[in-house]
């Protein structure tokens, strides 16, 4: 997985999820639902999914002053079946929305054996396996997606009709050990490229067209990403966008208001949450049994380079959580002065870090499994 290299520092994760959660909460956020969006965010990070972790929240923060995001949604759910329904996110927060989908999910299935949501109304949620590991903490299969504006070109098109359009799968083991498929349908995510906006720094070629539909390192005149594999990519960033959008009645790729654009505008963003009980089909112990199975031979296949190991899907993310709950999470420094600007005009506590290194920023951790969301 290609990544960007910044100057950063280390800070802990309970000092950066405290710091998030006083800029939501003086944003006006409930502060239960707050402490949500500030976890989700810092559990990104702590699972090297820098591109959808704490950098998002200065974002999130400027649309809602615009009021294209409200602090306090009202949202609503809709049953539509013994085993489907929908959430209406009230143009909140995505987090809210997506939690509150994939937990209505987990409910359907566990009465009719499986739950399908659909999502209307909605905004950024970050990244999805923090959704699917949630229904796989349920003893269920969980599947998670959603879309974006436009930003990935077809394959053989010079400009955008899709978004990165991500797609996270869970299945639930012994142990904390699920395996957890979370990857966008681009090349990178976009928000590693405006993660190296932020900071100052080329992203790598090969990523990206500008406005030309010429190539291009200058993560500021990126408009649009490749797809990953070619056509095979580029059609399931579609089929995800006919899930998203058809389903819950949200516009579909071209039509999405862009995240980056208007920030007065709201974003009507779709998404689809399912959760299957495993128990319908088969015992959840014996299933959770042949899944640390699997995750044995997998890690026991012999490796390309000798003295690596191969990863099952969703390990890189796990061991980098373990290293990073020691060491600190990476936060590029010119995103710590963004934030203690924030946190100086509404007077609040600046965010204090000590050391400083020069750290890989990703949009994933490097491995044939690595996590790419959108």
């Amino acid at each position: 997985m290609p990544q960007i290299e910044v100057e950063s520092a280390l800070v802990d994760a309970t000092q950066l999820k405290q710091f998030c959660l006083q800029l939501l909460t003086e944003a006006d956020l409930h502060p239960e639902e707050a402490a949500l969006v500030a976890d989700s965010l810092v559990e990104s990070n702590l699972r090297g999914i820098d591109s959808h972790g704490v950098a998002r929240l200065p974002h999130y923060l400027e649309r809602i002053r615009q009021q294209s995001i409200k602090a306090r949604p009202t949202m609503q759910w809709e049953p539509l079946g013994e085993a489907v329904g929908r959430v209406d996110g009230d143009h909140g927060l995505g987090q809210l929305a997506m939690v509150k989908a994939a937990d209505h999910a987990v409910e359907l299935a566990r009465g009719s054996g499986a739950g399908w949501v659909s999502i209307c109304n909605s905004s950024h949620c970050g990244a999805l396996a923090y959704y699917g590991l949630r229904i796989a903490r349920e003893g269920m299969i969980g599947f998670v997606f959603t879309h974006v504006d436009p930003m990935v070109t077809p394959h053989g098109s010079a400009e955008p009709f899709c978004g990165t359009n991500p797609v996270c799968i869970t299945a639930p083991g012994k142990n904390e050990q699920s395996l957890c498929l979370d990857m966008a349908t681009s090349i990178t995510p976009w928000n590693t490229v405006a993660n190296a906006a932020t900071e100052g720094v080329s992203i790598p070629s090969g990523w990206a067209l500008d406005a030309n539909g010429e190539g291009t390192t200058d993560p500021n005149e990126v408009t649009a990403l490749f797809p990953f594999g070619g056509f095979k990519g580029s059609g399931l960033g579609l089929l995800i966008d006919v899930l998203c959008a058809l389903l819950g009645g949200a516009p579909i790729g071209p039509d999405i208001p862009k995240m980056y654009g208007d920030l007065s505008q709201r974003r009507l963003l779709g998404g689809l949450v399912g959760a299957i009980d495993i128990s319908r089909f088969t015992d959840v112990s014996g299933f959770q049994d042949r899944i640390a199975e699997i995750i044995q031979r997998w890690g026991a296949l012999k490796p390309l380079t000798t003295g690596e190991k191969v990863l099952y899907p969703g390990e890189p993310e796990a061991l980098k959580r373990e290293e990073r709950l020691q060491t600190g999470i990476p936060v590029g420094l010119k995103l710590i002065a963004q934030f203690n600007a924030l946190a100086e005009q509404r007077g609040l506590q600046p965010l204090d870090v000590e050391t400083s290194v020069a750290e890989e920023i990703t949009s994933g951790v490097t491995s044939s499994t690595t996590e790419s969301v959108s």
